[in-house]
């Protein structure tokens, strides 16, 4: 899709302007990362710095650390500044009120999905009510009664199915502590505070730890929307983006398969709180250069974002638009009614969820900081590793004749947490 509009623009716009783009693959995002930096650094054998590139907040920070990043502020109207999501500009601000170091083009949020054909023979068995999807306590509830349901369908004892899985833990952590009424990273004049707050910690850890370990909650291949194709679970938080993933059919390990539909909803929240949601995606970064090369690369990502390509780039792709008047549903239904292609159902109501969360939540991300990649990468391993080690010592204690309440009680405990809280605040310090 980015390839087809780079050619339209060309053939358009950039014709008659005398400006070509050229888009390149660089493979992942990280090692198009990888690449920039070391052309940025001058590595020998690097190749020249691209006039624009895909970067996250944290790689645009180093390199605005260095001095690379042009302004594009100067580049755009106020008028133009104030169409697009102001969140959204905020974030390639660094701290600089009123600059644009990171233009945004595609943006995404998480959402709950949902396998709605196990869903339905859950809920017919067991009374369970979508009310409870929009917590996180909620979530919990369901996944203990799913799990004891599944468990009752057969002879065997504990061998329920697990109800729900969570692709990037870090988001838990970060959204979580938010709704929770804690900023995790607090950043100010490019420094960061971590706030480990216990009680915040303990209430993260209640909701997926106790569930995890329980094995009401699980995570077996490298997304949970692989989980949700083998049907090991039937719901799952992922980004709008990665969505599209999400399967159309259930094969089982013994081969056989059947179709499933599939619903989505707003992201949970804890009980009692604000409602908040991540924002996230990368941004494109101008290198600082000339007036001439810096306002043609401003010119083309004007272009890329208004509103017609941006909601036709939404909706081939799963990301949400960035600019106000395109980050509605009419505008994403006109573009779904009118598009050449056929769009799938799950894509449409998925972005119309996305657009909804971002119209009635608080869109968080943190301001990018020293070390903030690695620092997000303890976040996301820390609680997640520990799940996974003590809920394969439960399953041994399983298989020695325990009970599931006293196998869980062993791990589930106050000490369990305290050491763990203790790892997880001393890697943090460490960096």
């Amino acid at each position: 899709m980015f390839d087809e509009m780079v050619t339209e623009f060309n053939e358009s716009v950039g014709a008659e302007k005398g400006i070509v783009v050229q888009a390149y693959s660089q493979g992942s995002v990280n090692d198009l990362t990888a690449k920039v930096m070391d052309a940025i650094d001058k590595k020998v054998g690097a190749e020249e710095v691209p006039d624009v590139f895909a970067a996250y907040a944290d790689t645009a920070y180093e390199i605005n650390r260095r001095g690379m990043a042009a302004d594009l502020s100067q580049y755009l109207t106020k008028e133009e500044r104030d169409s697009y999501v102001s969140a959204y500009l905020d974030e390639g601000a660094f701290s600089e009120e009123g600059s644009i170091k990171l233009f945004p083009t595609a943006k995404s949020t998480e959402v709950l999905t949902l396998n709605k054909t196990d869903w339905d023979k859950f809920a017919a068995a067991t009374g369970a009510s979508e009310e409870d999807l929009q917590s996180w306590e909620g979530i919990c509830k369901l996944a203990k009664s799913y799990y004891e349901w599944t468990d009752s369908l057969t002879p065997e004892k504990n061998d329920g199915k697990a109800f729900f899985g969570r692709d990037v833990m870090a988001n838990y952590f970060i959204i979580g502590s938010m709704q929770l009424g804690q900023e995790l990273f607090s950043v100010e004049n490019g420094q960061v505070t971590y706030n480990l707050d216990k009680a915040v910690m303990r209430r993260l850890w209640d909701n997926y730890y106790t569930p995890y370990v329980s094995g009401y909650f699980t995570s077996i291949g490298r997304f949970r929307s692989d989980d949700a194709k083998t049907g090991d679970i039937i719901a799952l938080v992922g980004s709008t983006s990665g969505n599209t993933y999400f399967p159309t059919a259930v094969t089982l390990s013994d081969g056989s398969s059947y179709p499933i539909d599939a619903k989505t909803y707003a992201l949970p929240n804890f009980e009692g709180t604000k409602p908040y949601a991540v924002q996230q995606g990368a941004g494109m970064m101008v290198t600082k250069s000339d007036e001439t090369r810096e306002y043609a690369a401003t010119l083309f990502l004007k272009w890329f974002t208004e509103k017609q390509q941006n909601v036709r780039f939404a909706i081939g792709s799963g990301y949400l638009p960035v600019k106000k008047d395109a980050n509605t549903a009419e505008a994403i239904g006109e573009a779904v009614a009118t598009s050449p292609e056929p769009i799938s159902e799950l894509m449409e109501e998925t972005l119309l969820t996305g657009v909804e969360i971002t119209q009635n939540y608080t869109l968080y991300t943190n301001e990018a900081f020293e070390n903030g990649t690695e620092a997000r990468a303890v976040v996301e391993k820390s609680l997640q590793q520990k799940a996974v080690t003590d809920r394969e010592a439960v399953k041994a204690l399983l298989d020695g004749g325990s009970t599931l309440a006293d196998a869980v009680a062993q791990y589930d405990t106050d000490e369990n947490f305290e050491s763990w809280y203790q790892d997880f605040s001393a890697q943090l310090a460490a960096l």
